[in-house]
């Protein structure tokens, strides 16, 4: 069984503010009269608490992730495996699409990202995230570029690793569906 102890320092380090991406901790979305969540929405854990821009410049709310288990795809545009890891990770959004959030995040000075290659046949479009200064990478402990951070419906990381380390990601990925 996991330490609950490990997932506490997890949660209260994951929830440090983030200049530029964080939020002021209140979550009006999903907050009700007296701060309870509202019905029918589950209130955002801490580590969901953030907002970023997208490449194309929306602004894309980290609460909405609450709920579900996410997987982050941390990616750059000097990353040669990338836009074959793109591939892969709309494939893995078509999969899981109403089961797991899936979202890229690019590093900064990316341009417009891998948006063509990573287009979800089937799940619609796949959010790519603008990671300024690194915020979203510190926030979710990403070791750099082609980089996968899977979380749980309660924040806990399941799994970490490089895109080419797929087998056990997918695997994580299919238990989380399955409801295990």
């Amino acid at each position: 069984m996991r330490s609950r102890v490990a997932a506490a320092v997890l949660l209260l380090a994951l929830g440090l503010p983030l200049t530029g991406c964080s939020s002021d901790g209140a979550d009006p979305a999903t907050r009700g009269a007296a701060g309870a969540p509202a019905p029918g929405r589950q209130a955002a854990p801490s580590h969901l608490r953030f907002t970023a821009k997208t490449l194309d410049g929306a602004v894309f709310d980290g609460a909405a992730l609450a709920g579900k288990p996410v997987l982050f795809w941390f990616y750059g545009a000097a990353c040669a495996e990338c836009p074959a890891q793109a591939f892969e990770t709309a494939a893995k959004a078509d999969r899981y699409v109403g089961r797991v959030h899936v979202v890229a995040v690019a590093e900064a000075g990316t341009g417009n990202g891998l948006q063509g290659f990573a287009a979800p046949a089937g799940a619609g479009r796949l959010p790519h995230l603008s990671d300024v200064g690194h915020a979203l990478r510190d926030r979710f402990h990403a070791e750099g570029i082609n980089t996968y951070v899977l979380l749980d419906e309660d924040g806990e990381v399941l799994y970490k690793g490089a895109g080419a380390e797929g087998d056990k990601l997918d695997g994580e990925l299919a238990a989380l569906a399955s409801g295990a």
